[in-house]
């Protein structure tokens, strides 16, 4: 029995895994497939099985792209040994480790960009497992890179066009993972489930870390403790060091695979076969195997009745689906009770056509071209959602990549004083642990409150608090960075903890939740693409500044260099804080709210409209909240 079969079959009444939404119920009449397929994914229970899924490689994806702060000092122990720094430990060269976190941090731009289009155009199931596939292949390539035999190749080389390959990948997820799960969650349910499907970023953080601790503590008798570095008859050590980061990275594959075999169960998106591929023909089969009974006040609603007689307009008939024998515009509910079989002898007057407004169940949206895109981001004024969410998502990622990425360096600066350095082991056991109580926990506590809080406040109002209450921590830590550092260590490692925690807690998870949910099924992965892609340009500016912004010792020495580097670090934080204020501002101004007054989700239907209806439904959210 294939897996698909296994999964779909029925269990107490229920099918495991996620259903086909539009693979037809021939009692519905085609007129309401749509407004019930709508009402039926809208009031579904929580889909436990598109957050397993989607969570799986985003878990992957964070394993890939964090893991580099732990192998990269490994690194430096095998391929530069002669490299060394003011205390005499081989660090990979800053070109190459630039080089390094920009190819894959340019990989991952492009994969946003490409897929999200190409998933628009092609259709979510189809590029949903590619990019799974391209990480594994750049992950394998990755942990195969040498320097050949006698150095006839440049293993640095190698390790910046894989890390490329694998950024092309883990930057693929991004669109895929966010819009499958909004299109596929229930209105109830949305913010929660993209917010579950994002925890799975801080747990593939704390997963490199653990594994690279537990890696390290494996190869311990290997290892030297006594000297700063393998020497070089020490060939135990090097093949161990070599041995060890190919394992850290390697372990990403298992993840990758798993979650590429349950990529496979899940279906099209139901609202991509609904306004792009028109398919209206179809709707649920057997709902209550998937779903059970619609739940009754989901959201506020009861779910629609069904009429058994829809009134049919001949005059549009030009406009029928190729796969349709009644398209929706030609459709007028006859929901009211007051409805009546006219008598044979009254005159029937002409119907005439209704016209529906963005977001009724029974609208159909144009479809996708050139025309539609310049009416829709250019009259209607949606390029400033998309530029909200793309700059937003630009001023986040330039602290959080700028932390993230150069964590290494931080704690180091933290944890260790410049004068003194441990021995091989020790140094690559303390950086693990000590990213581990830093990053790991901070945002791994962090995101497991925003699957909490996201219930209770709209993430338009976690991101603009959010990005207030890290420009807190930032300027804090930042101006007293160099008192802190002479005085009261834990209390910079503290702030820190706090700064992750409020990454996770607000914009590094809104970011990606929002563009989701506010653009038409039509343009939803491209404009999700763009705003990460925007987030990663952002990611790509911090690494440049890092690497030469604070690198020219100005006539210093290595020793003057990296205390120098040490007691400045803090001008970092100070800079990083005026990019939290100013998504703070975007978000305020530019990025609309997703929620009605009383809290609950718009459905995706109202949001596509755009300006035009969220504003409509703001001002009526303001005159409802005033006379509450």
């Amino acid at each position: 029995m294939g897996l698909r079969k296994w999964l779909d079959r029925p269990m107490r009444g229920h099918h495991l895994g996620v259903a086909d939404l539009m693979t037809g119920d021939e009692g519905v009449p085609v007129s309401k497939r749509r407004k019930w397929a709508l009402q039926t994914i809208d009031s579904a229970p929580f889909q436990v099985w598109v957050v397993v899924v989607a969570g799986i490689g985003f878990l992957t994806d964070a394993f890939g792209l964090f893991a580099l702060n732990v192998v990269t000092p490994m690194i430096g122990y095998v391929y530069w040994p002669s490299n060394l720094d003011s205390d005499g430990v081989p660090e990979v060269p800053q070109s190459i480790k630039t080089g390094m976190m920009c190819a894959t941090l340019a990989g991952t731009m492009l994969g946003q960009i490409a897929f999200g289009f190409a998933a628009d155009i092609l259709g979510r199931r189809k590029m949903y497992g590619m990019e799974l596939v391209i990480v594994i292949v750049g992950t394998m390539l990755m942990i195969m890179s040498s320097n050949g035999e006698k150095n006839s190749m440049g293993v640095g080389g190698w390790l910046i066009t894989w890390r490329a390959i694998m950024g092309l990948g883990i930057g693929a997820d991004y669109p895929l993972s966010a819009v499958i799960t909004s299109e596929f969650a229930p209105r109830k349910f949305r913010a929660r489930m993209m917010s579950w499907v994002f925890f799975a970023q801080p747990i593939g953080q704390l997963l490199a870390n653990v594994l690279s601790l537990a890696a390290v503590e494996g190869f311990r008798s290997q290892i030297t403790d006594t000297e700063l570095s393998c020497g070089k008859d020490d060939l135990k050590c090097f093949r161990a060091v070599d041995r060890l980061w190919r394992l850290v990275v390697g372990i990403g594959i298992v993840p990758a695979v798993i979650a590429l075999v349950f990529r496979f169960t899940i279906p099209e998106s139901p609202r991509y076969k609904l306004d792009v591929l028109r398919n209206v023909q179809t709707v649920f089969e057997d709902t209550k195997d998937y779903f059970g009974a619609p739940e009754l006040d989901a959201e506020g609603g009861e779910m629609d009745i069904l009429p058994t007689s829809p009134v049919i307009h001949n005059n549009n008939a030009s406009r029928r689906s190729s796969n349709s024998e009644i398209t929706l515009d030609e459709v007028v509910d006859s929901d009211s009770e007051d409805d009546q079989v006219p008598h044979a002898s009254a005159p029937q007057p002409t119907p005439q056509p209704v016209q529906l407004p963005p977001g009724d169940p029974n609208f159909v949206p144009p479809l996708a071209s050139w025309q539609d895109a310049k009416k829709y981001f250019i009259e209607e004024g949606n390029w400033l959602y998309l530029l909200g969410t793309s700059l937003s998502w630009l001023f986040l990622d330039f602290a959080f990549y700028g932390l993230g990425f150069s964590s290494p360096e931080i704690v180091r600066h933290i944890w260790q004083d410049s004068n003194t350095r441990d021995g091989v082991f020790s140094s690559l056991r303390d950086n693990s642990l000590h990213t581990l109580v830093m990053v790991s926990i901070g945002a791994t506590i962090g995101g497991a409150a925003m699957i909490k809080v996201i219930k209770y406040a709209s993430p338009k109002v976690l991101q603009f608090w959010g990005f207030l209450v890290l420009f807190v921590l930032f300027i804090v830590t930042g101006s007293a960075w160099t008192k802190l550092l002479e005085s009261s260590r834990s209390g910079l490692i503290v702030l820190y903890v706090l700064s992750q925690i409020a990454f996770n807690l607000g914009p590094n998870v809104t970011t990606f939740i929002i563009p989701a949910e506010i653009f038409p099924t039509r343009y939803r992965c491209t404009s999700h693409g763009i705003a990460a892609a925007s987030g990663k340009l952002g990611s790509w500016l911090v690494q440049i500044f890092l690497a030469f912004a604070f690198k020219d010792n100005g006539g210093r020495d290595t020793r003057e260099q990296i205390d120098w580097e040490q007691k400045n670090f803090g001008h970092v934080l100070q800079v990083m804080s005026a990019f939290m204020v100013a998504g703070a501002v975007t978000t305020h101004f530019l990025v609309p709210e997703t929620r009605d007054h009383d809290n609950k989700s718009r459905t995706l239907e109202m949001l596509a409209g755009g300006r035009v209806v969220i504003e409509k439904l703001n001002r009526e959210r303001e005159r409802e909240r005033d006379e509450d």
